[in-house]
C-alpha cells in the first residue's frame, strides 16, 4: 500500500504536465484565427500575405500591362490656342481658352464623337473639338448628355480651325468679335511676349524671298535694314484679351507669322509703335491690314473698341480684294487713300493729316481748324492718340 501511494503521488504530476503540454501544442502565437479550417493538413500555409509575396516573386506581373492610371482617356492640345466651349459645337459660347502642350484627362464625348468633354474650366466641365487634340485611350469615353443648344442659330457643323469661328460675312466683317473697351487687367511685360528671331526668315520666304515691308512697297537690301513688326501690337494685343491668359499664350501669339510682316524701323518704332488700326493705317494694303488685324483678332478672341471696329467696317466697305500687294521694284508705290467717314462728311484724315503717318497730331488739327480739346465724339479723334484715355486729346 505504501508503494502504491507513493506511485500514485508520482503519476498524478506527470499526467498534468503532459495535459498542460497537449494544451499548448494546440496554441500558436496568433491565437485561433492562425488555425487551419478542420480536416486540412497543417503543411498548407495559414498566411495569405506571405502566399501573395511567393507569387509575386514566381511570377512578375508583365510590364506591358497598363495600369488604371495610364488606361485614363487624355489628351493634349495640338494647336497654338484652341477654344473651350460649354458644349460640343461652334454654336456654343467660348467659356476659356487652352494653348499648344496643355494636357487634360476626358470624361465624356458627344454622340458624333468629335468633341470631348473634360474638367476644369471655371470650375465647370468643358468641351473641345478633338481634330485639334492628341487623344489617348479614347475608346474608354462614354457618350454623355450635352447641355441644351442655345436658339436660335443654325451651324453648319465645327469648324476645323475653331479660333476662326465664324467666318467674315459680307454685312459685318466683325462678326463675333467683342466690341467692348480695352482693358489692361494685369500689367503689360513685353518679357512674356518673347519670340524667336529666326521668324524673320519665314516671313521673307511668304513674301518670294523679298526683304519688303508691305506697309510702303518698300524693298531692303538686309535684314538688318528692317524690324519685325506685329500687325496687332503686342500691348494692343494684351490690352484686348491676352492680359488674362499667362505668359505661354502671350508668347505664342507673339510669334504667329499670321500676325507678322516688315517694316523700317522709323515706321514701327514711332508711327505705328502699339497704335490700333483706329490709330493708325498704312498707306499702302490697307485691305491686307484691315483683314489681317480681324483675323488675329478672331484667332485669339481679341476684343476690339468702338473706334476700331468703326475704322475696320469703314476700310472694309471700300475693298475690292484683301491680298497684300507685292510692288515691283521698279514701281512706284501710290499710298492707298483713306475712304471718307460717310458721304457728305469731312475727311479729317484726309484734310489734316499732313504727312501722310496715318495719324493726327495735337499741331495738325489746330492746322485745320480742330479746336483743343479734341473730345472722343469728334470724328478726327480716332485718329489721335489719348495716351491717358480719358476720352479726350490736345488738353
Amino acid at each position: 500500500m505504501l508503494f502504491f501511494r507513493n506511485t500514485t503521488r508520482l503519476v498524478a504530476p506527470v499526467i498534468v504536465v503532459v495535459v498542460v503540454v497537449l494544451v499548448l501544442a494546440g496554441c500558436g502565437d496568433d491565437g485561433p484565427e492562425s488555425r487551419p479550417p478542420q480536416g486540412s493538413s497543417r503543411s498548407q500555409p495559414t498566411s495569405t500575405r506571405t502566399s501573395t509575396a511567393q507569387t509575386s516573386r514566381s511570377v512578375p506581373t508583365p510590364t506591358n500591362t497598363p495600369t488604371a492610371e495610364q488606361a485614363a482617356p487624355a489628351f493634349t492640345v495640338n494647336r497654338p490656342v484652341v477654344n473651350v466651349r460649354q458644349g460640343p459645337g461652334t454654336n456654343f459660347a467660348v467659356i476659356g481658352q487652352v494653348v499648344e502642350g496643355d494636357e487634360f484627362s476626358a470624361n465624356g464625348k458627344n454622340q458624333a464623337g468629335d468633341w470631348l468633354r473634360f474638367c476644369c474650366v471655371g470650375g465647370g466641365d468643358g468641351w473641345i473639338y478633338k481634330p485639334l487634340l492628341i487623344v489617348e485611350n479614347e475608346q474608354l469615353l462614354s457618350v454623355v448628355q450635352a447641355a441644351a443648344e442655345p436658339s436660335p442659330k443654325s451651324v453648319s457643323g465645327p469648324s476645323p480651325t475653331p479660333m476662326h469661328e465664324p467666318d467674315p460675312v459680307a454685312n459685318d466683317p466683325l462678326a463675333g468679335i467683342r466690341i467692348v473697351p480695352e482693358n489692361r487687367c494685369s500689367p503689360y511685360d513685353s518679357d512674356a511676349y518673347s519670340y524667336s528671331q529666326s521668324v524673320e526668315l519665314q516671313i521673307i520666304a511668304n513674301m518670294g524671298g523679298s526683304i519688303y515691308s508691305p506697309y510702303t512697297g518698300q524693298y531692303f537690301q538686309d535684314r538688318g535694314e528692317t524690324d519685325i513688326e506685329h500687325i496687332v501690337a503686342k500691348s494692343e494685343a494684351h490690352d484686348s484679351g491676352l492680359c488674362g491668359r499667362g505668359s505661354q499664350a502671350q508668347s505664342v501669339f507673339a510669334g504667329d507669322l499670321l500676325n507678322l510682316t516688315l517694316a523700317d524701323p522709323s515706321l514701327n518704332r514711332h508711327q505705328k509703335s502699339a497704335k490700333d488700326l483706329a490709330e493708325w493705317l498704312p498707306g499702302l494694303n490697307q485691305c491686307w491690314f484691315v483683314k489681317r488685324v480681324i483675323d488675329v483678332k478672331r484667332k485669339y478672341d481679341l476684343s476690339m473698341d468702338t473706334r476700331e471696329a468703326e475704322a475696320a467696317r469703314r476700310v472694309w466697305s471700300g475693298c475690292t480684294s484683301f491680298e497684300m500687294i507685292i510692288y515691283a521694284r521698279t514701281e512706284p508705290p501710290t499710298p492707298t487713300p483713306v475712304p471718307p467717314t460717310s458721304t457728305g462728311e469731312t475727311n479729317w484724315l484726309a484734310k489734316c493729316d499732313s504727312n501722310g503717318n496715318g495719324r493726327i497730331t495735337c499741331k495738325e488739327a489746330a492746322d485745320c481748324g480742330i479746336s483743343h480739346p479734341v473730345p472722343s465724339s469728334h470724328p478726327a479723334y480716332q485718329y489721335m492718340r489719348d495716351a491717358d484715355g480719358d476720352g479726350q486729346v490736345c488738353e
